[in-house]
């Protein structure tokens, strides 16, 4: 009984070292914004890594004054220990020259097969996910030429920034959903409507019609709203329609606003489970100085057999808008029909 005991007070122990031993190796959660880009290069190299990335994240919102997606701040690499835990975060470094601190520290980082790889032009991007903390994007930009890594840049532009804004929208959504929502409102649209999105706490509602097949609300301190609307059937066929029926929109169901032709954009885009319109452009009071930045997606759902637009926009005059009205697009997104 006694070598019993013993045996599984070893195997407590044994169990615990290695659970101790696991938890030491477990990463932390990664620091910092989720639009603000680390770069980590020589000095002689920034404005040729800043050329680079200008051809992978060249998104820019039109507020309508322009904000680009992602603000780079360039770091020495003596600085890297201090950086690497961060949420986004690139290595650089143009050419060979081991006298440079960049390409130093990119010979450091990688293996010698990823070295010789993007050096050589044949993969000027190494990119990992979590290399030093959870949730974190990590790139490495090693090129003999800068114009050899633009020439692989625009070839995977779309995948590139695919990653980074599967990552924004991740990080975002926990800091949005965890625990704060509100669920009785997200309740009765799927019970009265038959369609679901997640509300956090602090919108509140500003038209609930079945008449009107609106669904709207707001929130202040900056300005948002989020509206939804729906058609019976599928009720258009191109992007004229498609185009005429977004613009028709607003002054119809808010009356005091309307969309702007300035910088107005229109494309196809997967939306969730959808083929969908998107569109994105400024709005203006009609009857006021005030404007700002929309997003909105038209499409139609086979299953309902009905026709949805969802529009968002942001009031925020001075101020950056960009993630505020990025917010508003996570939560667009998390649009679904109830399945029958």
């Amino acid at each position: 009984m006694a070598n019993k005991r013993t045996s599984e007070i070893k195997n407590i122990v044994l169990g615990l070292i290695v659970l101790l031993s696991c938890g030491c190796e477990i990463k932390r959660e990664a620091l910092g914004s989720d639009d603000e880009i680390f770069v980590i290069a020589a000095m002689e190299d920034e404005g040729k890594i800043k050329e680079i990335l200008s051809a992978v994240l060249n998104d820019t919102l039109f507020t309508p004054k322009p904000e680009p997606y992602y603000k780079l701040t360039f770091v020495h690499p003596r600085e890297f220990d201090r950086i690497k835990n961060s949420a986004l975060v690139v290595v650089g470094a143009i050419g060979g020259d081991l006298s440079s601190p960049g390409v130093a520290l990119v010979k450091r980082i990688l293996s010698d097969n990823q070295y010789q790889q993007s050096i050589s032009g044949e993969k000027p991007f190494i990119f990992t996910k979590d290399q030093f903390a959870r949730n974190q994007i990590f790139m490495v930009i090693n090129t003999p030429t800068v114009v050899r890594a633009k020439e692989i840049a625009i070839e995977q532009n779309e995948w590139i920034k695919q990653q980074f804004s599967d990552l924004f929208e991740y990080r975002q959504a926990r800091f949005m959903f965890n625990n704060t929502r509100q669920k009785e409102l997200e309740t009765h649209l799927h019970e009265a409507y038959g369609w679901g999105i997640k509300i956090p706490w602090g919108y509140e509602v500003l038209v609930d019609s079945s008449e009107q097949r609106l669904f709207w609300i707001g929130q202040e301190m900056p300005f948002r709203w989020l509206a939804v609307h729906w058609e019976n059937g599928s009720i258009i066929n191109d992007d004229q329609m498609a185009k005429q029926y977004i613009m028709d929109f607003p002054e119809e169901y808010f009356g005091s606003i309307r969309y702007s032709e300035y910088k107005f954009n229109l494309n196809t885009t997967q939306f969730n489970d959808w083929l969908a319109w998107r569109v994105t452009g400024t709005w203006e009071a009609i009857e006021d100085t005030q404007g700002g930045p929309f997003i909105g997606y038209l499409f139609y759902d086979g299953l309902t057999d009905k026709t949805y637009y969802i529009h968002t926009m942001i009031f925020h005059p001075g101020n950056n808008k960009l993630i505020l009205l990025r917010q508003l697009e996570i939560i667009a997104k998390s649009f679904f029909v109830e399945k029958v």
